[in-house]
């Protein structure tokens, strides 16, 4: 219960910051240095974070990049599709990927989704979209209603215990994760990003050899 109020009140902190230009998106990168910031310091003040589980004397980016790092390979995954089909995420492949984790009570996930709609229906032959719910922190039936309701076309998956989630450290949502054809990851994006943004997230994926 701790650890959903916690995510929570993070998707609060970036929907303020995403109005006020307080609260930068956190990029980490094969080549962009890790920002160094604690929990208590990026949110300072902010007392009704529980954060013993995710502040000590890491900062928040060590606690990512000590799970997966920029550069590494992606390990085979087998998640289940709201569609009932099974994907494969992970492991080289023809197409490069980008994931983004989400929930449906998350305010910025349902303002990012219609881009993806449209950037999945232009890209889908080259670039795979998904988006993964962390069913962990919502409830099934409101991802389906979330996915009517924007008449998503990519493919859903459930992330149903947190534990891919968990792989990049499971901070906030949205979180988009980019990966290459060869399965290695290329960068982890924590916070809602713009639909140009998102454009040249994928283009640049498109141009790995």
């Amino acid at each position: 219960m701790k650890r959903f109020l916690f995510i929570r009140a993070i998707i609060v902190l970036v929907m303020v910051g995403a109005t006020w230009g307080i609260i930068a998106n956190t990029v980490y990168s094969a080549s962009l240095p890790v920002e160094n910031a604690t929990l208590e310091e990026k949110y300072k003040g902010e007392k009704e974070l529980d954060v013993e589980k995710n502040v000590g004397t890491e900062s928040v980016a060590a606690e990512v990049i000590k799970r997966i790092k920029p550069g590494q390979q992606l390990p085979s995954m087998i998640l289940k599709g709201l569609n009932g089909k099974s994907y494969e995420v992970g492991a080289p492949r023809n197409k490069a990927m980008i994931i983004s984790f989400w929930a449906s009570w998350c305010d910025p996930c349902r303002l990012e989704a219609p881009m993806l709609n449209e950037l999945y229906s232009k890209y889908k032959h080259d670039v795979d979209v998904y988006g993964i719910n962390v069913t962990r922190y919502d409830r099934l039936e409101d991802v389906q209603k979330f996915s009517r309701s924007l008449n998503l076309k990519f493919p859903i998956l459930l992330d149903e215990q947190g534990a891919f989630f968990e792989q990049f450290g499971g901070v906030a949502f949205p979180t988009h994760v980019t990966i290459d054809h060869y399965g290695r990851v290329r960068e982890i994006i924590i916070g809602m990003l713009s639909e140009r943004e998102l454009e040249g997230k994928i283009e640049a994926l498109q141009k790995i050899k």
